[in-house]
C-alpha cells in the first residue's frame, strides 16, 4: 500500500474494509475455466467454457494499486436518471436549482464518452479509485466537507472482456435499481442484498458519434452506497471466490479445522445446504432468482465464543437478478421503475435453469477440484474414497492432469463421452440436498396435485445413484433440467391456488 501516495487516502477505511479489499485482491479466481467433450471428429458436444481475457495493467482487479478516475458534474436533465429514494447522495448536488450527477469516466472509456468530456471538462475532478472484483467495479474516495466518502459504482468500460464488451447498458441501469427495490420487499434469511439505489444514462449526445449501437443502448454507471456491514467490526467479508484454487487452499482449510468437523460435513452445512434452502426459496416460492457465482457472492464469517465460523452470504450486482412479479408486487415500486423490473419476466424459468446449473459450473466444480488436489488421505474418509474411486475409474484428469504436483489449478479440458465426469463430488451432494428441499416443502406433491401424471423419479435415474462412480457423462445438464421441468408445473399450481384464495375472499 505504501508504494503509491493515493493509498494515503483508502487507509482511513475501518480494518474490516481493508480486509475485505485484501481479499479481493488476493484471492481472485478468474482464470479461464473449460471442460469440453468432443466426439470422434474432434468436435465439442458438451461441457462449458467460462473466459476472462483481459490486460495486465495497472486497471486490473488484482493490482494493489489505485488510480485516478475522473469525474464530470452534468445536469440531471442530460440523460435519464433512475433512483429508489428522492434527495441526494455523495455523487448528486443542487447547484442553482439545477441538479446534477458527477458522472464518472473511466480511463479506459475516455474515447467513447469524449463529447461529455468536452463538453463539461469545465466541471472537471479528480476522484481517487480501487478497482474491487473486477475492472469496472471500484471503490471511489469523494472530498465532502473536509472529511471523505467513500462509495462503490460500476462504471462502463470501453473493453472487450470474454468476448463480452463491458458496457452498461441502461436497460441494467434501470433494472439494477428496479431489482434494489424489489429485494427490499423479499425475504432473504441468509442473504443480503447490496442496494444499488441510483443510476444514470447520459443522453445519446454525450456519446462518441461513431459509437451508433451504444448511442441506442446507453452507457451508464451504478451507484452502491458502502453497506455498514462492510465498516464494523466483528467478523471478516470475503469474496466465494476466495475458497477456490489451490493457492487459496491454507483459507478454505483453516475454516474446516476451526468447524471441528470433517471438510464434507463443512461444505455441505455451512455451504450447500443453505444454499439449496435459499435458492429453492427464491426460485420457487418468491419467484425471482440471484446471478450465484464466486464474484458476486460474499461470505460474512463471523466467529462465536468457541471460534467457529458462521458463514452469511451477501449478494451484489442487482443487474444478474430476475423477478418474476405480478401486478400488486408491481404497484408497490416506485412509478417511474415499474417498466423496469419485469422485463426479464418472458425468460424467468430458462434463465433460472441456467443460473442452477451455473452453481454446478462456476462453484461445485472448483470446489470439487481444489478437494481433489489438496484434501489429505485420511481426514475425511467419505470424500476420500470418492477419489479413489475416481482414480481407479481412469476420471481422475477431470480435476487434474497426470503427474501434477497438486500446485497448480489445471485440469484436462477436453474428454471423451466416456472419459468426461460431469458431476463431481459436491455437485452430487447438492443435488442431493436440492431434492431433499424440495420434498420438505411440498413442491413435488403440489406438482403432483395439479399434474396428477407428473412423475420426477427419473431425475435420480439419470444422474445414477449418489454414490455410484458409473455414470461418467450424464446425458443431459441435470440442474437445469430439474428447473425447466418443475417450475413451470409449481407455478401452475400456486397460480391455480392463489386465484382459488382470491375468489374466496370476495365471496360474500
Amino acid at each position: 500500500m505504501d508504494r503509491s501516495p493515493l493509498w494515503d487516502t483508502f487507509k482511513a477505511l475501518p480494518d474490516t474494509f481493508l480486509a475485505y479489499i485484501y481479499a479481493e485482491k488476493t484471492r481472485l479466481a478468474m482464470a479461464e475455466e473449460s471442460r469440453h467433450v468432443v466426439n470422434e471428429n474432434q468436435q465439442i458436444v458438451a461441457g462449458f467454457h467460462h473466459g476472462y481475457e483481459a490486460s495486465d495493467d495497472q486497471y486490473h482487479p488484482g493490482t494493489f494499486q489505485p488510480f485516478m478516475m475522473k469525474g464530470y458534474w452534468i445536469p440531471c436533465s442530460e440523460g435519464k436518471l433512475f433512483q429508489l429514494r428522492q434527495g441526494h447522495c455523495s455523487i448528486t448536488r443542487t447547484v442553482e436549482g439545477q441538479d446534477q450527477i458527477l458522472y464518472l469516466v473511466h480511463p479506459k472509456s475516455a474515447t467513447l464518452f469524449a463529447p461529455l468530456i468536452s463538453k463539461y471538462q469545465h466541471t472537471q475532478v479528480d476522484v481517487p479509485a480501487l478497482a474491487l472484483s473486477s475492472f469496472r467495479t471500484l471503490l471511489i474516495a469523494l472530498p465532502a466537507g473536509g472529511t471523505t466518502e467513500f462509495a462503490m459504482v460500476k462504471v462502463s468500460l470501453n473493453e472487450e472482456i470474454g468476448g463480452v464488451r463491458r458496457l452498461l447498458y441502461q436497460k441494467e441501469c434501470a433494472a439494477s435499481v428496479a431489482n434494489s427495490s424489489v429485494l427490499k420487499n423479499k425475504q432473504t434469511e441468509k442473504f443480503t442484498c447490496l442496494e444499488e439505489n441510483l443510476s444514470f444514462v447520459p443522453d445519446a449526445h454525450l456519446i462518441d458519434p461513431k459509437e451508433e449501437a451504444v448511442q441506442l443502448s446507453g452507457a451508464g454507471m451504478i451507484h452502491r452506497p458502502v453497506p455498514e456491514l462492510f465498516t464494523t467490526q466483528g467478523h471478516y467479508i470475503i469474496p466465494l471466490y476466495a475458497l477456490f484454487g489451490i493457492n487459496n487452499w491454507p483459507l478454505l482449510n483453516a475454516l474446516i479445522e476451526q468447524s471441528q468437523t470433517t471438510p464434507t460435513q463443512f461444505i455441505t452445512g455451512a455451504l450447500l445446504r443453505p444454499i439449496a434452502e435459499e435458492m429453492v426459496d427464491h426460485i420457487y416460492r418468491q419467484r425471482f432468482y440471484l446471478e450465484f457465482h464466486g464474484q458476486n457472492v460474499l461470505l460474512k464469517l463471523t466467529m462465536d465464543h468457541n471460534d467457529l465460523p458462521a458463514i452469511d452470504f451477501i449478494y451484489r450486482d442487482m443487474g444478474g437478478v430476475n423477478c418474476r412479479l405480478g401486478d400488486v408486487q408491481l404497484h408497490q415500486l416506485p412509478e417511474h421503475l415499474r417498466g423496469h423490473a419485469q422485463y426479464w419476466e418472458p425468460n424467468f424459468i430458462p434463465d433460472a435453469a441456467v443460473i442452477m446449473e451455473g452453481i454446478a459450473k462456476k462453484v461445485l466444480f472448483n470446489l470439487t477440484k481444489v478437494f481433489f488436489k489438496s484434501e489429505p488421505t485420511t481426514r475425511d474418509p467419505e470424500f476420500c474414497c470418492w477419489r479413489a474411486k475416481m482414480t481407479v475409474y481412469g476420471y481422475q484428469e477431470n480435476w487434474t492432469l497426470p503427474g501434477a504436483d497438486g500446485r497448480t489449478d489445471n485440469h484436462r479440458t477436453r474428454h471423451t463421452p466416456k472419459t468426461f465426469y460431469r458431476y463431481g463430488y459436491f455437485e452430487k451432494i447438492f443435488a442431493r440436498e436440492l431434492l431433499e428441499v424440495m420434498t420438505r416443502h411440498g413442491i413435488f406433491l403440489n406438482i403432483k396435485r395439479s399434474c396428477p401424471d407428473y412423475d420426477y423419479s427419473f431425475f435420480m435415474d439419470k444422474i445414477g445413484n449418489i454414490d455410484s462412480c458409473n455414470t461418467p457423462c450424464v446425458e443431459f445438464e441435470w440442474f437445469s433440467e430439474l428447473v425447466k421441468m418443475t417450475l413451470p408445473h409449481y407455478f401452475q399450481h400456486q397460480d391455480a391456488y392463489s386465484r382459488r384464495k382470491n375468489i374466496s375472499v370476495v365471496r360474500p
